[in-house]
């Protein structure tokens, strides 16, 4: 598998990675955040596989918007997955299939600053294809138009039988389990 960025990794960084607490919208985190802290760097396929979505038209709400949605998050006291998406901001969905021995594999790729034109449902993406330009589309400051460097990230998960890799599983466990991933 490829890292989908070239941005850093943060396997020390616990509040990067899949389980943190993220109490602003009453859940958890799913995935890993590469912070890249500019624009200009590339998303790219980590394993071979079809886009499912591809959000190109994603924008930005409002920040009394944004609050109304993540309110309601914390009232039901989970993230509804329409909240989910909003934060996702411009995304793409990519299935990978199902992997011997593995299971059934799903990556996200969320936070874009654009998607290459190339990634439409249907299309077929080879390994380190180019998924678009990573950005920081769903975040409060993109909302505000705040400056804030950290915010630009790629946000990565990868689901395989529904569940997201280290589900459950500690800060220091959840950390080697992407070091193997990615041979770290």
């Amino acid at each position: 598998m490829q890292l989908p960025s070239d941005c850093p990794l943060p396997l020390g960084t616990y509040e990067s990675l899949p389980n943190a607490e993220r109490d602003y919208r009453s859940g958890v985190h799913e995935g890993i955040d590469f912070i890249c802290g500019e624009f200009g760097r590339d998303a790219v396929a980590a394993l071979d596989g079809q886009v499912l979505i591809a959000n190109q038209s994603y924008v930005d709400p409002k920040p009394s918007e944004r609050k109304e949605l993540l309110d309601i998050a914390a009232q039901v006291g989970h993230t509804p997955p329409w909240t989910l998406a909003m934060l996702f901001g411009r995304f793409v969905v990519i299935d990978h299939g199902s992997r011997p021995g593995v299971g059934h594999v799903v990556t996200i790729y969320a936070h874009l600053n654009e998607i290459d034109p190339a990634i439409v449902p249907g299309h077929h993406v080879a390994t380190g294809d180019r998924i678009g330009e990573i950005g920081n589309a769903g975040t409060e400051s993109a909302g505000t138009g705040e400056d804030r460097p950290q915010a630009i990230h790629l946000h990565w998960e990868i689901h395989i039988d529904d569940q997201f890799l280290g589900h459950g599983a500690t800060g220091a466990d959840t950390s080697a389990i992407y070091a193997r991933l990615f041979g770290r």
